[in-house]
């Protein structure tokens, strides 16, 4: 094949069931970044190396996609880290010299006819310049995919990453399960690897594996996390034949060692398969905001964060969801907080302010996993939690106001002296 940077590799397109014919015409993608290393070294993965299919394949496979997008009744989403990579967050499995995941990223055109220039070898390019990932703002992927939800083609959201940017997105709250913890959710700590599941959204990723009919699985190594099998699941169902299944799509760089299951395999940059799966669908697409202006929520919408208490929310006072109880939120500064629920349960602090972005800051008194030793550690609060609080539409609330000394609420008093003790 061309100067040998083509690569045959049997499960490149996936399983294509009731479009086999077609897809026997589809050219096999191309070596774009060579790596001799593991994409995750110790776990179920392949190699690090980096392919691209050609474009004709490319546009053959978007409009399979919107195909499945449209035939679909409850499409989740599973993403890794590979859909924030250019949003200038860092990834575990990019090992490839150039990788195209850490550069800047070129137009696809220009992007194939280099590849094809240098025979698949390294670009000499080194990484766009470190910035906090805090500060990342959503890719042109996550806008699409608020649009998706918006229009009623996504049922839900499985989210490896810890970045919040479906939310800054517009996506709402409700919509997301943060499986692996949240920067943005005091009750929703980073889960360490290794580490255990948080019980109610572990119950709510099985509920997604169980009723999702197509599952599109973004940027991840399916490397064999527990939540992986929100991804297989549905895949083996389709192969089964059973009615109403989709199966899955898996869009990113590298192989997995799902390819061969998945329904349609797609081996490109998420950013450019979402911006031509938007045209495809016709797609109101939510607009990227102008350099420092950021999302925000309607509630918050010309209110000063002066005002920022919010009075009869349907929760109790331990931040769970409830049809009898009332409760005011205050998230003015110096207003005092406790964390109801999650590996810090008990803990107290303050607002101690709010980011560039709008955010609630919150200084808790933390705890190490041994011993005694407690330090002040700034949380972030993401402002579209205050939404859904307002809407109710969460079942419960990463932080609540610390009870008055008159209250009855023994629940979040006995949270609060265990922790302490």
């Amino acid at each position: 094949r061309e100067r040998g940077i083509t690569v045959a590799m049997t499960p490149c397109h996936g399983r294509c069931c009731g479009f086999e014919e077609e897809s026997a015409t589809w050219e096999p993608p191309r070596l774009a970044a060579k790596c001799d290393g593991e994409a995750r070294p110790g776990y179920d993965s392949m190699s690090a190396s980096e392919y691209l299919d050609v474009e004709e394949t490319f546009q053959a496979k978007v409009r399979k996609l919107a195909q499945l997008l449209r035939q679909a009744r409850r499409c989740v989403v599973y993403s890794g880290a590979g859909l924030s990579t250019s949003a200038g967050i860092g990834d575990y499995a990019s090992q490839a010299q150039g990788s195209l995941s850490s550069a800047a990223p070129p137009a696809r055109s220009a992007l194939l006819g280099e590849i094809v220039g240098r025979g698949g070898a390294a670009s000499g390019e080194g990484p766009a310049s470190f910035r906090s990932p805090f500060c990342a703002q959503p890719t042109l992927s996550h806008r699409v995919l608020v649009g998706l939800h918006d229009a009623g083609l996504m049922h839900r959201w499985i989210n490896q990453n810890h970045d919040g940017l479906p939310q800054k997105a517009g996506l709402p709250q409700e919509a997301i399960n943060e499986i692996h913890g949240a920067w943005h959710a005091p009750h929703n700590q980073v889960v360490p690897m290794g580490g255990s599941l948080r019980d109610d959204l572990f119950g709510d990723l099985l509920a997604c594996e169980r009723d999702a009919d197509l599952v599109l699985a973004l940027g991840t190594s399916l490397c064999g996390m527990n939540a992986d099998r929100v991804v297989t699941s549905p895949a083996q169902r389709a192969a089964r034949g059973e009615a109403g299944q989709l199966g899955s799509v898996i869009v990113s760089l590298q192989q997995t060692v799902h390819d061969k299951e998945a329904t349609l395999r797609i081996f490109a940059r998420c950013d450019d398969v979402f911006a031509a799966l938007a045209r495809e669908l016709g797609l109101r697409v939510p607009a990227e905001l102008a350099a420092g202006r950021f999302f925000t929520p309607a509630i918050l919408e010309g209110r000063s964060e002066e005002l920022f208490v919010f009075e009869g929310l349907p929760y109790d006072a331990a931040g769970e969801l409830s049809q009898d109880a009332k409760l005011t939120l205050d998230l003015r500064e110096d207003a005092e907080l406790v964390i109801p629920s999650g590996m810090h349960a008990g803990a107290t602090g303050v607002v101690d302010g709010f980011d560039r972005e709008g955010n609630i800051k919150c200084r808790f008194k933390l705890k190490a996993k041994k011993g005694n030793l407690r330090a002040p550690v700034t949380l972030l609060l993401g402002r579209w939690w205050i939404q859904a609080a307002v809407d109710g539409s969460v079942q419960s609330l990463p932080v609540v106001n610390s009870p008055p000394e008159d209250s009855l609420c023994d629940r979040l008093r006995v949270l609060m002296r265990e922790y302490a003790s």
